[in-house]
Formats: C-alpha cells, structure tokens, sequence
C-alpha cells in the first residue's frame, strides 16, 4: 500500500482555482511523491486566516491552489530519503523549513534563507506542483504544497520536515485536537514564550481575540504578569472568551472608544498610576492598533507584530519611539521551532496549564462553507475540520 501510494493516488481536497472564487470540494490527483516528501493520511486540518488570504489573491500564494497549513493524521508512505518517519506513524505537520542554512542552524527555523519559497510558492523546489485536478478539461496543475502541505484534503502530500512525530499511541481525539497546533497556536504562544519572554508581574496587551491573541492570552498567564488586557472591537468574540482566560484578563471593547487617544487613555487606565505596559501584542494586523500600542507602551517596552496584511503600515512617531526607548518586533511564527515548540504546548496541556482545547470548534470535513461563514460571523474562535 505504502508503496503504490508513493507512485500516486487520488484524494479529496479543497481547491481554489481563482483569486476570490469559489473553494470547492474535488478530486484531485497527486502524482509520485518526492525523496524528501510524505503521504499523509489527514485527521483533521485547522482553518486560518491566512486561508481565506491566499484563497482571495491577497497572499505570497495564490490560487490555483489546495488550501490548508496546519493539520495532524497518519503516515501512509514515505520517499526514499525519508529516514525518520515510517508508514503507521502519528505526526503534526507544521511549515516547512530547508534546515540547513544559517538560520535554521542556529535554531531560528522561522526565518529559515528558503522561507518563502518552501511555504508561500505551493510548488516544489524548481517550481513543479503536487497536484492536478481530474475534474477540469485539461487538467488544471494545483499547487500543493502551501505551507510545505496543503493540508484541506483527505491525503496530502507534505515535505517531511513539515511533520513532528507524536507518540504511536496518540489516541484520534488528540490527534483532532494537535492538528490546530502547526500555525495560529504555536504563534501566539511562541510570541510569548520566546520573543516577549516577559518576567514575573509584567503588564501585557493583547490586540485580537481570535484564536492567536487568546492563545498568547494563555501563554502569558502562565508567566504570572500583574495586568493582562485583551481588545477586540466585537462584543461577539468577546463574548466566547472562554472563563479560563476571562478570569484573569481584562477584556476591552475598542468599538466604545471615539477615537485612538481615547483608547490608549483607557487602555493605560487599566495599569497602575496609568503607567503602560511593559509588552503590547498585535495580534490582528492593523497600522492604527500598533499606533495605539505605542502611545501606551511603557518606557523601554516591547511592541510585538504578531498578526500583519498588505495595506498594513506603520505609524509611530520616530521621535516618541526615540525617547522611549521602545524596541518594535516583529514575528513569524513566535519564533517558534515545531520540533520543540509543538511537544511543549501539548505537555503544557496536559498537565492542565494550557487549554488551547477550549478554543476550538469541530465540523465535519465536508462542512467548510459552514465553518467559514461561523467564522466570518464571529461564532467560533478556531474552526477545526475533522475526518478521523
């Protein structure tokens, strides 16, 4: 089986043929996979922002494509150079990186010299494709290999190194649960975790209650800060913010604020002797919250890009960034390696200090026009499509 498999197959996938078109449920066809590359069979697959992104054109990516960067399922067949992983084993496939140059030597995989061409081209080295759709005349090519993986299908096929292999006796609950931890979650964890690193009592602001702001949200509870804000300008997000991270947040809706100076004075409010805060995330991608981040940020604190978009710039005063001292980052990914970043998440998990479970909300795989519009609508937080 693994071997036939490795020669080709047929599979399920969610396919974007134009910019802003429709995402449609179709046979594709993969043809012999690669020395460096896996089949896999998907568990389940997270839905992220970035889809919609490069679905509608706005992304390094762009269609005609499969969708999905993030996902969890069982190894069905490997190539021949693939010496690590076996047929049976269970894995999170995460992006891929080249993990030979500089960057990924010195464990900053995130900023690996061949970034952008392993996740944002969905081609192979060379610029050849996975896929080809057998519903089409002729045969339309599809780029497969978004993120390294393409993951909205029942088989995919990714790069190797996109996969962390999970203990065999990973039970299909967890792995429908692993399978959302590849992109937004390691984001926003890794953006606290390694790039914020803040120290006991440090007060932290957080734009975004999506899936990636509420779990840096978790993140940065467990590093005991003395003030924690989440903004969001939709009561409805608000509102599902689970009790684990209400409980120790503040919750802020900007959509009550006339304008930016009167954010920032509230936002400032909230901290002692209106003093700011040591770190401020954007979670979401937008100039004017960065704007406001700023303005509310203490002397020598630390501004974290964690979100972007196209049109987004920056607007901060290089005189009031000056005398603050103020340190601007930006991040992919958190910082985060998956082969470390990914085990550590789940053992925080279990042991109950991370309940990224909470934010999550299953649909069968058929189910993504459904799923999408929830999300659009602000009814979920981290939409997972499951068919294990």
């Amino acid at each position: 089986m693994a071997t036939d498999l490795a020669s080709g197959f047929r599979s399920k996938a969610y396919v974007a043929y134009t910019a802003g078109g429709p995402i449609t449920l179709e046979e594709v066809s993969y043809g012999p996979i690669a020395p460096d590359e896996i089949v896999v069979k998907t568990a389940a697959t997270g839905i992220c922002a970035t889809d919609l992104k490069a679905a509608a054109g706005k992304f390094f990516c762009q269609p005609p494509m499969i969708l999905g960067h993030e996902s969890a399922g069982e190894v069905l067949a490997v190539g021949s150079a693939v010496h690590n992983l076996s047929p049976g084993d269970n894995v999170v496939l995460s992006y891929s990186s080249c993990g030979s140059c500089g960057s990924c030597v010195a464990g900053a995989n995130a900023y690996c010299q061949e970034l952008i061409h392993l996740n944002f081209t969905g081609s192979r080295p060379g610029g050849s494709v996975a896929a080809e759709s057998t519903t089409t005349t002729p045969r339309q090519k599809l780029k497969g290999h978004f993120f390294g993986m393409s993951s909205m299908g029942d088989r995919i096929v990714a790069r190797a190194n996109c996969a962390v292999k999970l203990p065999p006796s990973t039970p299909p609950e967890e792995l429908r649960l692993f399978a959302s931890l590849g992109c937004g979650i390691q984001t926003g964890a890794g953006a606290i975790f390694n790039v914020a690193k803040p120290p006991p009592n440090s007060k932290i602001l957080i734009f975004g209650a999506g899936s990636v702001g509420l779990t840096a949200c978790l993140a940065a509870k467990l590093t005991s800060p003395s003030r924690l804000v989440v903004v969001d300008n939709r009561v409805e997000k608000l509102d599902m913010v689970p009790d684990y991270i209400r409980t120790a947040a503040n919750l802020v809706n900007s959509s009550e604020f006339p304008d930016q100076d009167k954010l920032a004075d509230g936002l400032r409010a909230l901290t002692p002797a209106s003093s700011g805060y040591d770190f401020v995330l954007d979670c979401v991608g937008r100039g004017d919250l960065v704007r406001v981040g700023h303005m509310v940020l203490k002397t020598r604190g630390m501004l974290i890009a964690v979100g972007g978009s196209q049109d987004m710039a920056l607007q901060v005063p290089m005189r009031d960034h000056l005398t603050k001292g103020a340190t601007f980052r930006g991040t992919h990914q958190g910082d985060s390696v998956p082969s470390t970043s990914i085990p550590l998440l789940i053992d925080l998990w279990r042991q109950g200090k991370f309940p990224f479970d909470e934010l999550l909300t299953f649909y069968k795989f058929e189910d993504l026009d459904r799923a999408l519009d929830d999300m659009k609508e602000g009814k979920v937080i981290k939409p997972v499509l499951v068919q294990m």
